[in-house]
Order: structure tokens, then C-alpha cells, then sequence
């Protein structure tokens, strides 16, 4: 057998410098990839501390998405010393812990910015040279929380949501191309990264304080976020291996569930009728009754309606299904 031919393609990816980026540098190190790896300023150390340096296939570049300008200008880099970008990784992303209620304008703007208008531009700048030569892959890590939304994390599910529709689109407009789309959807992984959530000032505040209406909805969700992260069996690097494995593929598929969970939930939506799938969501929620009921004074749930006396004594309690925390 003829030795296999050797895979120099242009490889770049964002948030590299923690968490599956990290895992996904140090895997790609192995190959003959030429990488890109991008953080912003103030995240560059951590290449160093992981015993990432440059050389002629490796370059380390600041990328903060909040700043098209530094995309734009990385772009021009890679287009004119590589020919372009071949695989683009968007994996950079943050996530707001906040019911919705204790989000802002601006704060709903940075989620959106980073998770999606981020990328999108990204994407939008290296496609030219990958339509020029018929050829390409983009990679957008999205999450469970694009398939469904928990409570405390509604800005996080708008943000992985809106990153699902576009590439579903993009993977349509890129066939004739030869461009492939693929979204990676990790569930728990066994990390300490979601420790790195962002709360808003109210969020911060009702979290800290139990006297506050919310305090219970985030102290239970993330003490279940804790225990399922730290008790996943998917870490880092299988979520990086399993990316290796796609950008290797002649044909990748376009969406991945990439752990067990993510396969258990998009299992359930497709069988299960909506109301039932969003009712044993309902039940899966931490101490979802003491959330309001352990409030002093706390008012009734919009299904704890006051039963109307001319009505069947039967039809006095709303159907379960429908029933809210409470």
C-alpha cells in the first residue's frame, strides 16, 4: 500500500484555549493539520501553561468575537499566507445563568454576540475561498440546549437555537459547493467549564439572597447541572477525538449527537408527542415544587387557578401536563 497522502489543510478554531477547544488543539497537534488556534488576549497564557507553542504548521492568534475587526484582519492573515481556511471550528462560546426575567438588553445582546453573530461572521468570511476551491467544512458547536431549553438558561438555548437554524440552512446552500456543515451536539461532559457561566447583576443577586423569588430556581438547577457534569463518562477529549473523526470524513453528517444524553433527548422529541416530552421534562426538574411553595406569601402558579363553583368539581384541577414549578 502507497503511504497515505500527507492532510495539510487549514484548520481554525475558536476558544482553543480551554475546555474541548483545548482538548481538540492538543488532538490535532498529533496530525498534519496547519492549526489556528484563537482565544482572546487575556486567554493566550493558557497555550503556554498547556505546553502549546508556534512553529511553521501552528499559529496562536487573539480572537474575541465580540470584535469583527480582529476576524476580519485573522481572515485576511490566513487567506493570505495559507490560501485560506479549510475547516473552520466556531467553538468559542459563553453561557448566561439568568431566568429571563433577570436579563437585560445588553446582556441578551453579548449571549447572542458570542454564541451566534460571532460565528456567523466568521463563517460568512472564510466562505468565499471555500466555494473558490469546492471544498470546506464548517463545524459549530452547539449543545443539547439547542434541541431543548431548561430553566435558568433561556439566553444560552436562544443563542444554541439560532446557531441550529443557520447552519441547517447553511448546510442546504453549501451542497452544490461541496462544503459540508456540521453541528456537534455535546450533552453533560465531564468538565468544570460550566462553572464559568455568567450571571447578570439580578441573577447574582437573587442567586445569593433567599429571600428573592428565584433564589430556589438556581440554587436546584445548578446543583443538578453539578452532579450531572461531574458524573458524565464523556470528557473533553472523546468530544475532540469525535470531531478529528468528522473532519476526516467524506461526507459528514450534519448533525452529531456527541453524548449519550444527547442521543437520549433527541430520541425523545422525535417519538414522543410535544406535550408529553415537555411534562417529563417538567418531572425531571430538581425539587420542582418547592420552588415557589417555600416562599413566605407566595402567590398562586398560573395553573393553581381559583375553581369556579359552577363548574364540574372534576375539571376544578388543571390537567398535569400543564402544570408549571411550583
Amino acid at each position: 500500500m502507497g503511504k497515505r497522502r500527507e492532510d495539510t489543510r487549514v484548520v481554525l478554531v475558536t476558544g482553543a484555549s480551554t475546555g474541548i477547544g483545548l482538548a481538540l488543539a492538543r488532538v490535532l497537534l498529533s496530525t498534519s493539520f496547519r492549526l489556528v488556534l484563537t482565544a482572546r488576549a487575556e486567554s493566550l497564557q493558557r497555550f503556554v501553561s498547556a505546553g502549546i507553542q508556534e512553529n511553521e504548521r501552528i499559529r496562536i492568534r487573539p480572537l474575541d468575537l465580540t470584535q469583527p475587526l480582529e476576524a476580519d484582519l485573522l481572515i485576511e492573515e490566513i487567506d493570505r499566507d495559507w490560501g485560506g481556511v479549510d475547516i473552520l471550528v466556531n467553538n468559542a462560546g459563553i453561557c448566561y445563568r439568568a431566568v429571563v426575567e433577570h436579563l437585560s438588553g445588553a446582556d441578551e445582546q453579548h449571549q447572542l454576540t458570542v454564541n451566534f453573530m460571532g460565528p456567523m461572521h466568521l463563517i460568512r468570511l472564510v466562505l468565499p475561498s471555500m466555494r473558490a476551491r469546492r471544498r470546506g467544512h464548517i463545524i459549530n458547536l452547539s449543545s443539547v440546549g439547542g434541541m431543548m431549553a431548561m430553566p435558568t438558561m433561556g439566553a444560552y438555548s436562544a443563542s444554541k437555537f439560532a446557531l441550529e437554524g443557520v447552519s441547517e440552512a447553511l448546510w442546504y446552500e453549501m451542497r452544490p459547493w461541496g462544503v459540508h456543515v456540521t453541528l456537534i451536539e455535546p450533552g453533560f461532559v465531564h468538565s468544570s467549564s460550566f462553572e464559568n457561566a455568567l450571571f447578570t447583576q439580578r441573577s447574582r443577586a437573587a442567586f445569593e439572597d433567599p429571600s428573592q423569588d428565584y433564589h430556589p430556581y438556581y440554587t436546584n438547577m445548578i446543583d443538578m447541572i453539578t452532579k450531572l457534569m461531574y458524573g458524565s463518562p464523556t470528557t473533553p477529549e472523546d468530544i475532540a477525538r469525535r470531531i478529528l473523526r468528522l473532519m476526516r470524513r467524506r461526507n459528514p453528517p450534519l448533525r452529531v449527537a456527541a453524548t449519550l444524553d444527547a442521543h437520549l433527548f433527541a430520541l425523545l422529541r422525535r417519538l414522543l408527542p410535544s406535550r408529553l416530552y415537555h411534562w417529563i421534562l417538567l418531572l425531571g426538574l430538581p425539587k420542582r415544587r418547592r420552588w415557589v411553595a417555600k416562599l413566605p406569601n407566595a402567590a398562586p402558579s398560573q395553573d393553581e387557578s381559583v375553581p369556579n363553583p359552577r363548574s364540574d368539581p372534576a375539571q376544578s384541577e388543571p390537567a398535569k401536563p400543564d402544570e408549571e414549578p411550583g
